[in-house]
């Protein structure tokens, strides 16, 4: 039984690769939101078993509640392991495990914060104490465990993973053709949620130095969140040609493909998908020196990495890929080679299922 609390983006297509990968070996049941179940791939939502939870972004006393709830549900379902996804989920979905009298995984899927509150961290440890293991996407957040509490001896590193096949094979032309931007325009792409530690403010501004060299440049920036309508704002006072918000977007295969410069300028980072996603697409990335970014990119090897709010050092890189070619062929060529090597969506499954099994043991 996987248990997600409200989410999109990186988490939902981590437990939708899972969910579909995975299948044959073990029956899933998933314990989320309606919207998180309804916006499933149809191969992963197809055989799943599905129960109503809603989990919010909050840890309370709440928790315990919901804790009853999913036990009832795995008890009813013969769940063998409970699998929790996020933090906010590990609390309840490790308690519903002891209670349930089965076992409990957590992953978490971002950087558990330095400046977490004294509860947070100790909502943590109890997670994990209560769980055979807890799966890091990155060494950074592995790190970042550690550092709040976590006995590292819990803790297993399994690095996101996608479907190579499904990138590299989009039509550029066909994809600017639908987003009226020329077959020479030097175009940007950022894919993130409009939330102040994604950074894309940062990336807006440095659209406006990019764009007083290149005026033909384009940034798409492809995602949703609360800041939307801020960073709207901001892109219409310093970026007004340059800029473009596409929303919520399921063809990022295609949008890479169309695309010279992946920008991640997030201020703090586990191990973004768009990150895998782009090295898979064999794009040039240049992205902030925090977290999994730093882990994963080698600097000038298989793509650029900046301080992170820095606008001005942003912009100098991006400008280097698109005025330099071959240095944009040479670092999506390593990109590609490090994600085939590292981030197949078979490798993450073996992975993942392997400690399903020690669990178990």
């Amino acid at each position: 039984m996987h248990v997600v609390r409200r989410a999109g983006g990186g988490m939902q297509r981590h437990v939708a690769t899972i969910l579909s990968g995975s299948r044959g070996r073990f029956d899933h049941t998933l314990a989320a939101s309606a919207d998180f179940f309804d916006s499933l791939p149809k191969a992963a939502a197809e055989g799943t078993d599905f129960v109503r939870v809603d989990i919010g972004d909050r840890i309370g006393p709440t928790a315990f509640v919901q804790a009853v709830r999913i036990a009832r549900h795995a008890r009813r379902a013969r769940a063998d392991i409970v699998h929790s996804h996020g933090y906010k989920a590990a609390v309840p979905g490790a308690i519903a495990a002891r209670l349930a009298g089965t076992r409990s995984i957590v992953t978490g899927h971002n950087l558990f914060p330095a400046d977490a509150s004294r509860a947070a961290k100790v909502s943590m440890r109890l997670a994990a104490r209560l769980s055979a293991r807890v799966i890091a996407v990155a060494p950074a957040l592995a790190a970042s465990l550690t550092a709040a509490g976590v006995d590292p001896r819990k803790i297993v590193t399994i690095p996101n993973g996608v479907d190579l096949s499904a990138y590299g094979a989009g039509s550029r032309r066909s994809v600017r053709a639908g987003l009226n931007i020329g077959d020479e325009a030097p175009l940007v792409f950022c894919a993130a949620r409009l939330t102040e530690v994604k950074g894309v403010g940062y990336l807006i501004r440095s659209a406006a130095l990019i764009s007083a060299r290149r005026p033909d440049a384009r940034v798409l920036i492809a995602g949703d969140g609360p800041d939307r309508e801020s960073l709207r704002g901001l892109a219409r006072r310093v970026a007004p040609e340059s800029v473009m918000f596409l929303g919520h977007r399921d063809d990022v295969s295609d949008l890479l493909a169309a695309a010279d410069v992946v920008a991640i300028p997030s201020l703090a980072e586990g191990h973004p998908l768009i990150l895998i996603e782009s090295m898979a697409a064999g794009r040039a990335i240049v992205a902030s020196r925090v977290g999994g970014l730093a882990d994963t990119i080698k600097d000038g090897e298989n793509g650029l990495l900046v301080p992170p709010a820095d606008p001005e050092a942003l912009a100098g890189a991006i400008m280097s890929v698109i005025e330099r070619p071959e240095l944009a062929e040479r670092l999506g060529a390593a990109a590609r080679r490090h994600a085939e090597k590292e981030f197949g969506a078979d490798r993450m499954i073996a992975a993942t299922e392997e400690v399903y099994l020690c669990a178990l043991s």
